[in-house]
């Protein structure tokens, strides 16, 4: 009486919004399903053996018993993706979901195409009817919405109304507001703060990325982080440190102080231990103060496009598919990865790269291939080994919008105001990219026997201030100080170079030295180890041995660094912020402790002219 005959169903809508616009608003699927009313989900169990890349999931809803398995998400940037679902229970046994973008000159066309394979007639039927109705006319009206988002480059919580806030969290707010407008914050900054604490949704609020909203608000991220440091300070946030797979880069782990993170760390996804670095794997993300709002983490989707907004394309092949892709990549450098791999193989986008690509997976596994393609390529894979794939194409680079430990680290504000923020005792955290620079005086001890003690280190004193000003200027901070000398760290060269001019002048105008303190300077970029001394984070490694080796070739008014350095930062152009008066030269020296390497170093000595410049 009741057809089992499998179900197809298709809409269409026209948008105005191009597929790259509405793409991260579509793909959301965690906020495209909760708009769509559907109920939260949650991990289950069906079988102990599940395939890679599938997951087991179910509804939370006391009314709703479907229990399924899920296929790895399927996506081809900015045009396509889809899901599979397998159920165990209720009226569909399978059921498939793909929507495709079609750019077009009034912006896109949208089609969703729906198949499903019913299990009992009679609540398939009933089911079929509600998603011909109310499903229906729920994702015309929440695309409608994400059009007009994204064609007017919105973000959701801009149209929303005002949320309500914790009993007595009003009050509080506006006491906090009051303290932080004391403490110097960017005022503009803060009210849009407030504003989106206010609005947003809790799938925004769950983990806010402050440069995120830089870029949105058009401001600058030095201001923004002030304004989220002092206002995790006041209790109008709280923030955690969230440790990413460097493989998945999915969040293993989330903790409250970096004295939590104890390597090694395991990632479920990957089924395998990894370590944490300060410029990549750990992040710091921010949350309202639950005395101000609190936040429901309820999940609607666990596994769609923006999960990974890294990865391009994700597929999953049977052994012996071929598939045809269509996509639209931005210049750059990317990286294949499959499930059944532990290599990679690198893609490399170029204006100029082949326009036709077929890239086939052996049981062999990848092994550093390299193959350069165009921006819209013709591009297939086939699976021609003797297990299912899943195959992904991701950027190779990290989300630059991502506030990074090592930034965070790198700022004297965060020190300042949360100093109990350090590594557990004997922990070392490796860091990739950081900016060591240690000043000095030259000939303090000649200072000290011509000014006398007392004066001599009232003097010294004072520059310890000056340093610490031109330091937190460019955003870096103090690690400690030795005798005479400053240990410094920064994000990049630059910063470093800038905090050093400034510093220089800042002394030479300063009557009370009567021109007779000098400083000099030695910067190094590279890698090294944080560590927990003394209850501060500082850092151990070549990187730091040879900054301090070149403060200590310097001469009066000089700093020393590396001719790689100086050439892949945009040093040239801060010498040129301070005028131009200046000697650069390139030396080839050894140094203490390094006599089997051979240093070609620049040498930038400050003339006096210099000095007396106005910034």
């Amino acid at each position: 009486m009741f057809s089992k005959q499998p179900l197809h169903i298709s809409w269409h809508w026209q948008l105005k919004s191009a597929p790259e616009q509405i793409w991260p608003l579509l793909t959301d699927t965690n906020r495209l399903f909760k708009d769509l009313n559907q109920p939260s989900i949650q991990q289950a169990h069906i079988s102990q053996s599940v395939e890679p890349g599938f997951t087991q999931l179910s509804y939370n809803g006391i009314n709703r018993y479907e229990v399924w398995e899920e296929e790895p998400y399927e996506w081809e940037y900015p045009f396509r993706f889809g899901l599979t679902r397998h159920y165990q229970s209720g009226p569909y046994k399978n059921l498939k979901i793909q929507a495709d973008l079609y750019p077009n000159e009034n912006g896109a066309r949208l089609k969703i195409d729906l198949w499903a394979k019913p299990r009992l007639g009679f609540l398939s039927m009933l089911s079929t009817f509600k998603l011909k109705t109310l499903i229906k006319r729920r994702l015309k009206k929440t695309i409608r919405q994400y059009d007009e988002l994204a064609f007017n480059e919105d973000k959701p919580y801009e149209s929303a109304s005002p949320k309500s806030l914790v009993r007595g969290g009003e009050k509080r707010l506006q006491q906090i507001l009051e303290q932080l407008h004391n403490s110097e914050v960017n005022a503009r900054i803060l009210d849009k703060l407030v504003n989106f604490i206010q609005r947003a949704d809790n799938l925004d609020l769950e983990r806010i990325h402050p440069y995120e909203l830089a870029e949105h608000w058009n401001v600058s991220r030095e201001q923004i982080l002030k304004v989220f440091i002092h206002a995790s300070k006041a209790d109008l946030l709280n923030f955690s440190w969230d440790l990413h797979c460097p493989i998945c880069r999915s969040i293993q782990e989330s903790v409250k102080t970096l004295n939590q993170i104890h390597e090694p760390i395991y990632c479920d996804e990957c089924e395998q231990e990894f370590n944490v670095n300060f410029n990549k794997t750990i992040q710091l993300s921010f949350t309202p103060h639950p005395l101000i709002r609190k936040i429901d983490t309820k999940k609607f989707c666990v596994r769609g496009p923006q999960t990974k907004p890294h990865v391009v394309i994700q597929q999953y092949l049977e052994p012996g598919e071929n598939r045809y892709l269509k996509t639209e990549l931005s210049p750059g450098t990317y990286l294949l990865r499959t499930t059944e791999s532990k290599g990679t193989a690198k893609v490399h986008v170029r204006k100029n790269g082949n326009e036709t690509v077929h890239i086939e997976l052996r049981s062999s596994g990848l092994q550093g291939e390299e193959v350069h393609i165009s921006q819209d390529p013709n591009l297939s894979i086939q699976n021609s080994s003797s297990e299912p794939q899943l195959v992904t194409l991701e950027w190779e680079t990290w989300n630059d919008l991502n506030l990074s430990a090592a930034e965070v680290t790198s700022s004297q504000l965060f020190r300042d105001l949360f100093g109990n923020q350090v590594l557990k005792k004997g922990e070392k955290i490796s860091v990739d990219n950081i900016t060591l620079m240690f000043t000095d005086l030259f000939d303090s001890t000649g200072m000290y026997n011509e000014e006398g003690d007392d004066k001599a280190v009232g003097q010294v004193i004072n520059h310890f201030e000056i340093l610490e000003t031109a330091i937190a200027r460019e955003n870096g901070a103090i690690v400690k100080t030795i005798g005479d000398s400053v240990m410094a760290v920064f994000c990049n060269p630059d910063q470093a170079l800038r905090a050093y001019l400034r510093a220089q002048k800042m002394l030479s105008q300063d009557k009370q030295f009567n021109n007779k303190l000098h400083l000099k300077a030695g910067i190094h970029h590279g890698s090294c180890v944080a560590v927990n001394l003394n209850n501060r984070i500082d850092y151990f490694g070549s990187t730091v041995n040879i900054a301090s080796r070149f403060v200590d070739y310097a001469s009066e008014n000089e700093a020393i660094l590396t001719q790689k350095t100086f050439n892949e930062s945009s040093l040239n152009e801060v010498l040129g912020e301070f005028g131009n008066n200046n000697t650069v030269e390139d030396i080839s020296t050894h140094l203490k402790g390094f006599q089997k390497e051979s240093f070609l170093i620049k040498r930038i000595q400050v003339e006096s002219s210099l000095l007396r410049l106005a910034i």
